[in-house]
């Protein structure tokens, strides 16, 4: 009964962290009973089995590693998109930034223009001095 309560509060434990933490838990866990292909994760096998009857036992076990391969890779395709999503707002948003900055030197400029042209004007009217 102990054991049971302790398994309990183990599982209510795990389900209080974030999505991305219960992934790495379950990511961890696999891991101990698999071997890994290449670099990444994404990709893993579990371990052969010895003998027949441990073959036939496993058969749910390797239908359950294979959901598990799959949520993995889902996870892994969903957390890249979403980083580049974040690159490509950052860049959109530091170019926003550039052209905020060059608008504002484009306004300066004609403003100053505008005022030295109309104070230009003025001067230069011959009707406008008075002898």
């Amino acid at each position: 009964m102990m054991s049971s309560r302790m398994k309990d509060l183990e599982l209510k434990e795990r389900s209080s962290k974030s999505l991305l933490a219960n992934v790495l838990d379950i990511d961890d866990d696999y891991r101990r009973g698999a071997t890994t292909v290449g670099n990444s994760g994404a990709f893993l096998r579990p371990a052969a089995p010895a003998t027949l009857e441990d073959a036939s036992a496993a058969s749910p076990c390797s239908a359950a590693t294979r959901e598990l391969q799959a949520i993995l890779r889902e996870l892994q395709f969903i957390t890249a998109r979403m980083k580049k999503a974040d690159e490509e707002l950052e860049l959109i948003n530091d170019w926003k930034f550039a052209a905020m900055v060059v608008d504002r030197f484009c306004l300066i400029i004609f403003t100053l223009f505008t005022i030295f042209a109309t104070v230009g004007v003025l001067l230069t009217a011959p009707h406008i001095i008075v002898n």
